[in-house]
């Protein structure tokens, strides 16, 4: 939240300096609550004491498995495939999560969204893609980073909200992530996402205050004079107070046209 509120932003000719600059420090905590979450989460399965947690792990798209990919084969064949991550690769990948149980030989590499909305199809198609890629090479990859005994791995992408729009079989809601993973994390993340919310609640009237003084003025002015007399001295008040006003008026018809 600091940070977000620390950051100089663009003024938007349009809207002008100060609700430019608080509308971009809102979206700025939006977009941190995804950073948020892939660290929330990583700390959590990692505190489990049940899991090795590696985070933005570069992990290389082999020749082969483009290849085999490209060829259309089926989700489930794919699945069975194991390829050498040392061998010729076309790219590499940075995957979010990649989460290790050594007791049962098992990892799982994740990409991890906020999923408050909907990612479009040109967006989703790479992702699913590098994915399924890393998956034929993960156990490779990971014995050679000191893990040599993985001999069931998955990969999908940790949908928190729900609304990406990858498919059912990839994505974990945060309603399963307990399950999915057989530890306690789901709390853990609602907790941190509500202390981001209370932290951006609290500087709400200070990104706004001008704002609404702006508000409070323009709306005094337009009112009867006899309806100024008791205007608050306090220009932060009453421009709350006149902001309350307008939120809360009944709707009002046109009225009647004036005769000429």
């Amino acid at each position: 939240m600091a940070n977000a509120v620390s950051t100089a932003f663009n003024e938007d000719p349009v809207i002008g300096p100060d609700l430019s600059r608080a509308i971009a420090v809102v979206n700025s905590v939006v977009k941190r609550h995804g950073h948020l979450l892939e660290s929330t989460l990583a700390n959590a399965l990692a505190a489990s004491g049940r899991f090795d947690v590696l985070v933005e792990v570069a992990i290389p798209v082999t020749d082969a498995a483009q290849e085999l990919l490209l060829a259309r084969n089926s989700a489930e064949d794919l699945a069975r495939i194991n390829i050498r991550a040392d061998a010729s690769a076309e790219r590499i990948v940075t995957i979010d999560l990649v989460v290790v149980d050594t007791e049962v030989g098992w990892a799982g590499a994740y990409e991890i969204k906020r999923g408050n909305g909907a990612i479009d199809g040109r967006s989703r198609r790479p992702i699913e893609h590098d994915l399924k890629a890393t998956r034929m090479v993960l156990s490779s990859y990971l014995a050679k980073r000191g893990y040599p005994n993985i001999l069931r791995v998955t990969t999908g992408v940790i949908d928190y909200y729900g609304a990406t729009g990858f498919s059912k079989e990839l994505k974990i809601g945060r309603d399963d992530l307990d399950s999915h993973f057989g530890v306690p994390v789901r709390e853990t993340l609602d907790r941190s996402t509500t202390c981001l919310r209370t932290a951006l609640h609290g500087e709400l009237p200070y990104l706004f205050s001008t704002i609404l003084e702006d508000i409070g003025r323009e709306t005094v002015k337009q009112q009867p004079a006899s309806a100024r007399t008791n205007v608050p001295q306090d220009d932060h008040v009453g421009a709350e107070s006149a902001l309350i006003q307008i939120i809360n008026a009944r709707p009002a018809g046109p009225g009647p046209r004036s005769r000429q």
